[in-house]
C-alpha cells in the first residue's frame, strides 16, 4: 500500500486525498464521522506502526469533548452541574463529534504530507500556473526544513553554556529568521538561473499517465459521487440541539458506510498494479 501511494500518479493522488478531505471536513452525521475516524486511524497506524503516535490525536478529541460543555449549555439532557453550570449530554456529544472531525483532518494531512511532495505540485500546476505551482511546492517544503534547522540550532546553543529559556528562544528565533531570508534569496537566484519566470519553460519529471492511472482516477471519482449523493440526501443534516433524535440504522446506512470506508481504504483493496506507475 505504501508503494502504491508513492507511485500513484499525482492527479490520482490529489483527487484521492481531496475527496477524503472534503467528506471529513464537512461530515455532519456521527455515523459517517465514526467510520472516517476508524479508517483514518487504521491508515495512520499502518504508516506509523505505533499506537503511541495516535494518542496526541485522541487527546484533541478528549479536549474538545470536555471543553465544549463548559462553554455551551444548550441541550435538554442535563448530566450534572459544575457549580451553577449545567453540563448537558448534547453539548458533550457535540464536542466529541467535532473533536473527531478535527482529528480526522489532522490524521489525513499527516499521511498526505508523506506522499504529496514538491514535484507533485510543480507537475500539476507548473505548466498552467507556474507561480502557483512554485508557491505550493515551497510551502510544502518550508516547514520540514524550518523544523530541522530549528532543532539543529537548539542542539548547538545547548553546547555554549546555560542561559534562560526565554533568551535562548529569542536568539534561536532571530537566527531562524535570518537563515530563512538568506535561504530564500539563494533559492530565488537559483530559480532565476534555471529559467523560472519565463513564459515557455519545460521541466523534467518521471510521471507518466497510463491506463491504470485512468482506472484509479475513475474509481476515486465513482466513490466520491456515491458518497456525495449519500451525504446530500441522507447525512448533510444532523441536529445535536436541543435534543438528539437517532433514527434506527438500516441497510441503506450500512451500504453508505461501507462505501465511505472503501474510499478511504481504497489502496488496501486494489491490486498494486492498479495504482502504480512504473
Amino acid at each position: 500500500m505504501k508503494k502504491a501511494l508513492k507511485r500513484m500518479h499525482p492527479l490520482g493522488l490529489l483527487l484521492y486525498f481531496a475527496g477524503i478531505f472534503l467528506f471529513s471536513m464537512w461530515s455532519r452525521h456521527p455515523w459517517m464521522t465514526g467510520v472516517q475516524s476508524i479508517c483514518l486511524c487504521i491508515l495512520y497506524f499502518y504508516h506509523e506502526n505505533s499506537l503511541r503516535r495516535i494518542f496526541p490525536f485522541l487527546g484533541v478529541v478528549f479536549i474538545a469533548a470536555i471543553t465544549n460543555p463548559l462553554f455551551v449549555q444548550r441541550g435538554i439532557t442535563i448530566l450534572f452541574y459544575i457549580g451553577s453550570l449545567p453540563v448537558t449530554l448534547e453539548a458533550l456529544l457535540y464536542g466529541l463529534h467535532y473533536g473527531c472531525l478535527l482529528m480526522n483532518v489532522l490524521l489525513l494531512f499527516s499521511v498526505f504530507q508523506r506522499y504529496f511532495r514538491c514535484e507533485h505540485w510543480i507537475y500539476l500546476f507548473g505548466s498552467t500556473f507556474p507561480k502557483l505551482g512554485v508557491m505550493f511546492s515551497m510551502a510544502v517544503g518550508l516547514l520540514p526544513k524550518y523544523k530541522k534547522q530549528a532543532k539543529l540550532m537548539i542542539d548547538t546553543q545547548k553546547q555554549f553554556g546555560k542561559e534562560s529559556p526565554i533568551r535562548r528562544a529569542m536568539k534561536i528565533f532571530s537566527m531562524e529568521t535570518t537563515w530563512a531570508f538568506e535561504t530564500s534569496m539563494d533559492q530565488l537566484d537559483s530559480m532565476n538561473a534555471r529559467g523560472y519566470g519565463l513564459k515557455k519553460r519545460t521541466h523534467f519529471h518521471l510521471f507518466q499517465f497510463e491506463r491504470k492511472d485512468a482506472l484509479c482516477i475513475l474509481e476515486v471519482l465513482v466513490l466520491c459521487l456515491i458518497n456525495g449523493y449519500g451525504y446530500i440526501k441522507l447525512y448533510s443534516k444532523f441536529y445535536f440541539y436541543p435534543m438528539i433524535l437517532w433514527n434506527p440504522m438500516g441497510i441503506r446506512d450500512v451500504v453508505f458506510m461501507i462505501f465511505m470506508a472503501m474510499q478511504i481504504l481504497l489502496p488496501f483493496f486494489g491490486r498494486e498494479g492498479s495504482y502504480v506507475s512504473d
